[in-house]
């Protein structure tokens, strides 16, 4: 008989929760059966759990209690994520927590240690590892086949800060509730590549951040450069100043010695001495964020551990606010 896991979700007014569509589609799409969700707001809670033939519940510790599901889905403001961690790791139940797990450095390292100490298993969507491109650059730089890696420009630009207050959350907008702006929510996926794809770990050298389009307490473009020890440059740059709903401004490339790999709408263009042509991804490949639910699943069903560990996210998360000190930002 297949495997289909029992799925709750904490927090599900979260805007990935449902936007573009998202993680609750993709959860149903591989196979979930969604148990119950649960928001502080119980309309949201309602509305969404009577789609999928959930149990709505305003309190999430009384979902994970009721329902004892095989896994969970946290989401929720970035303010509320700590405690709903403590809670998830104290409950033995594997879950997928998105980024930043909280408003500040020192409090996501605390929850990583958390992790690590209890054993929990608990991962982040680092969605961008599974994108085709970053899969064929590990690859070949794992083969020694890019010679020596010069540098990784990563660009991230999406539409402004209005589609957060139309998706009822507002709170995205808040340095208090969210932590930061696009660098915490954007940024963090750069500095997770960075120390994926070269396994070092790399220092920020310069750092700016801008909010002059949308002016309000948390930015709206960044641009940070990061070395890592053996000299690989990484540009990581991300913005909410796409003026149009629905579109992007972006890049992934890598340039070394021997191979200039760029992202492309379907592949990963490959450019070498003699040779310029597109890899198309296989036919059936799931990448970003379908990838890390499918590949959860996957592990949870054959008792395998998280594709990514807490110390990953409290990392990236430390780069981040390393960058916004070389920024200027003051901290709370």
């Amino acid at each position: 008989m297949a495997f289909r896991p029992r799925v709750a979700v904490a927090g599900v007014g979260h805007y990935h929760a449902v936007y573009p569509p998202f993680y609750l589609s993709l959860l149903a799409k591989h196979g979930a059966e969604l148990v119950g969700m649960a928001d502080p707001e119980p309309g949201v809670a309602r509305a969404r759990a009577a789609h999928y033939g959930a149990r709505a519940y305003e309190d999430y510790r009384t979902m994970v209690e009721e329902t004892r599901p095989d896994f969970v889905l946290a989401l929720g403001r970035h303010v509320d994520m700590p405690d709903t961690f403590r809670f998830l790791v104290a409950s033995g139940v594997p879950f997928l927590m998105e980024k930043p797990w909280g408003v500040d450095a020192e409090t996501v390292r605390e929850l990583a240690a958390l992790a690590e100490m209890k054993g929990a298993w608990v991962a982040t969507p680092f969605s961008m590892r599974y994108s085709f491109w970053a899969r064929t650059a590990r690859e070949m730089l794992a083969k020694g086949d890019l010679g020596s890696v010069s540098h990784v420009r990563f660009r991230m630009i999406r539409p402004g800060v209005q589609r957060y207050v139309d998706q009822g959350c507002a709170w995205m907008l808040s340095k208090a509730e969210a932590g930061g702006g696009v660098l915490l929510n954007l940024g963090v996926h750069g500095f997770d590549l960075c120390r994926w794809l070269t396994g070092e770990e790399p220092e920020i050298v310069s750092a700016v951040v801008s909010n002059a389009v949308c002016r309000l307490d948390v930015e709206d473009y960044a641009s940070v450069t990061l070395r890592t020890p053996s000299g690989v440059v990484f540009h990581n740059e991300v913005g909410y100043t796409y003026p149009k709903a629905g579109g992007a401004d972006d890049e992934r490339a890598l340039a070394a010695e021997n191979v200039l790999l760029v992202e492309t709408g379907d592949g990963v263009r490959i450019v070498t001495y003699d040779r310029d042509e597109v890899l198309l991804a296989p036919e059936g490949y799931t990448g970003t964020w379908e990838g890390v639910i499918a590949d959860c699943l996957g592990r949870i069903e054959r008792g395998e551990p998280p594709p990514n560990s807490a110390r990953d996210c409290a990392r990236a998360v430390s780069l981040t606010f390393e960058a916004y000190h070389m920024a200027g930002v003051p901290s709370e």
